[in-house]
């Protein structure tokens, strides 16, 4: 018997994560990348390799919650998983990818499980029409469905109508523990590496990490900060992840050239993508994070930052508002291409105070909710379930 898992990529935190649930499936667990392979160190179960390269597009429409899609489909990784595999698990893959695996699995008529990591209800009905129906076809062909955030069960229930009976509870762990160890690994204190920055001691350092597209909030960090400024001095904004060169996305050089016109470039910091040795530098350093989202769903980032004590700032289009963000508790939570309630959220952080109040708050919340055993055994449920199931 196999579970074949259907993934993005073996990042180190999915490594880690499918290798404690090879360790308690009740079969064997073959993993099926649909993008080439980043931390070959961490992986101790079989897998098929892929050597494809990600590709990405955004699509935007006034009224509609802003998509962002895969444009990469492997489909070797798409009939290799349904033809192997007695269970098809899609491991929070539900693009083009996910879409032929299912296909195939029903044709071929495979157990298939789904792991859902939503937008809250409000935000996943402004969808566009035909994103929703094809996410509803998918969810329609898997017999059980991965609960990982506390939302999930609402989105599912409500927007697709699909039967709690059917839902089974893995809380996700987001790469906490992998996080952790390159935490406890950085050796130098708070001031030292902000002196190794450049930065002072007595700015705010706002953070924000992750690819800059326009829908994570990107230009309204930038709008923010500029608002900020007529207030407070004492503050600087620090950017870090790729660009992309996706039609209609902004450069690097188009958001300097923003912040410029702003009159925020010299308070305006980029940098390139990390790896997370050095991201858990970053953090240590920094003082919040900001993650101003138009669509998200439990971001590593958010995860990332409450590990490092960081007080943490989304909207309530981010599908971990409420779980990992508690407005006035871990941070706070703001419409959407809201630049003034961002730069009011940031004016309260500029309190040393209050930073330290809400970012050991969210360090409290974060290590409640990462419970690496209980996802592992969630996965082994729901497997055991589909197997189960007629």
């Amino acid at each position: 018997m196999q579970a074949g898992f259907l993934t993005y990529d073996l990042q180190e935190f999915t490594a880690d994560c499918l290798s404690r649930a090879a360790r308690v499936l009740p079969c064997r667990l073959k993993a099926y990348p649909t993008l080439e392979l980043a931390a070959i160190d961490r992986i101790d179960f079989d897998y098929r390799p892929s050597r494809k390269k990600g590709g990405f597009f955004t699509v935007r429409r006034k009224g509609s919650t802003p998509e962002g899609f895969s444009s990469t489909l492997n489909w070797g990784a798409a009939w290799a998983c349904a033809r192997e595999s007695d269970v098809v698990v899609f491991f929070g893959l539900q693009g083009a990818t996910a879409l032929a695996a299912a296909v195939l699995g029903t044709l071929l008529r495979r157990r298939m499980v789904s792991v859902n990591q939503t937008l809250p209800p409000y935000w996943e009905r402004k969808r566009r029409w035909w994103v929703r129906w094809l996410k509803g076809w998918l969810l329609r062909r898997c017999r059980v469905h991965v609960l990982q955030t506390p939302l999930s069960r609402d989105t599912l229930r409500q927007v697709y109508g699909i039967d709690e009976a059917l839902c089974v509870e893995a809380p996700f762990e987001a790469g906490a523990g992998v996080f952790q160890e390159h935490l406890a690994r950085v050796p130098q204190t708070r001031r030292e590496l902000r002196r190794g920055f450049g930065w002072g001691d007595r700015e705010c350092v706002f953070l924000y990490v992750g690819a800059l597209f326009r829908f994570k909030g990107v230009e309204t960090i930038l709008e923010a900060g500029s608002l900020l400024q007529k207030k407070a001095s004492s503050f600087r904004m620090v950017f870090i992840g790729p660009e992309h060169t996706s039609a209609g996305e902004p450069s690097i050089d188009d958001y300097r050239k923003q912040a410029q016109a702003l009159g925020i470039g010299e308070r305006t910091q980029f940098r390139p993508r990390e790896p997370l040795a050095e991201l858990a530098r970053v953090y240590k350093a920094a003082d919040a994070l900001l993650l101003p989202t138009q669509k998200d769903v439990w971001p590593k980032v958010l995860v990332e930052g409450a590990l490092a004590g960081l007080p943490l700032v989304t909207t309530t289009a981010c599908g971990a508002a409420g779980g990992l963000v508690i407005a006035g508790r871990t941070g706070f939570v703001i419409p959407p291409d809201d630049p003034p309630a961002l730069a009011e959220a940031m004016e309260k952080l500029l309190d040393p105070g209050v930073r330290r109040s809400l970012g050991a708050e969210a360090r409290e919340v974060e290590l409640a909710l990462c419970d690496r055993r209980k996802e592992a055994q969630g996965y082994r449920e729901a497997v055991l379930k589909a197997l189960e199931t007629r």
